[in-house]
């Protein structure tokens, strides 16, 4: 019975260890994105500005979501530090992700307009994460579904041998 107690506890630990890397492999991803959000309109365009160091990275990442998407064109442009369009995207869908080259340094802008009525938009845009940051939400879920399976094989065996030692 010591034995399933520390199993118990170890798998217990490493769901723990498992809710801990998701949250910081979170943390990881979105500290360098500029977030921003707002209601679009015809009227109002919603702009994301971040600087971006082409020596540190040479790919952007942009994403937009859409709150209550109906119909309409909601258009997207990324803007370099000289105030050129280098892309442009019409959105029809509620979600959406791009990457853009980072070919100088300095403060990139995301553009939201939208020709239609008012929606709720939330705009983010960033240097790309690289493949470290990107795995560790994989490696977090996979040691919480160890985690969670060691923790059912350990209540069928327990189950198991109490059966066992009642008849």
């Amino acid at each position: 019975m010591k034995k399933s107690g520390l199993l118990l506890v170890a798998f217990a630990g490493l769901i723990g260890i498992g809710i801990i890397l998701s949250f910081y492999g979170s943390y990881l991803i979105f500290e360098d994105l500029s977030q921003g959000d707002g209601n679009v309109g015809s009227e109002q365009d919603l702009i994301v500005e971040v600087e971006l160091d082409h020596t540190v990275t040479q790919t952007g990442i942009y994403a937009v979501q859409i709150i209550d998407f109906e119909s309409g064109t909601v258009t997207v442009n990324i803007l370099d530090p000289f105030n050129t369009i280098i892309e442009s995207q019409s959105i029809n869908e509620e979600t959406f992700e791009g990457l853009f080259d980072v070919t100088t340094s300095g403060a990139y802008k995301l553009s939201i307009e939208n020709d239609g009525k008012k929606v709720k938009i939330f705009g983010v845009i960033g240097p790309e994460p690289d493949a470290g940051k990107r795995s560790l939400p994989f490696i977090s879920i996979s040691i919480l579904v160890f985690g969670l399976i060691g923790m059912l094989g350990l209540a069928v065996f327990i189950a198991f041998n109490r059966r066992k030692s009642v008849s």
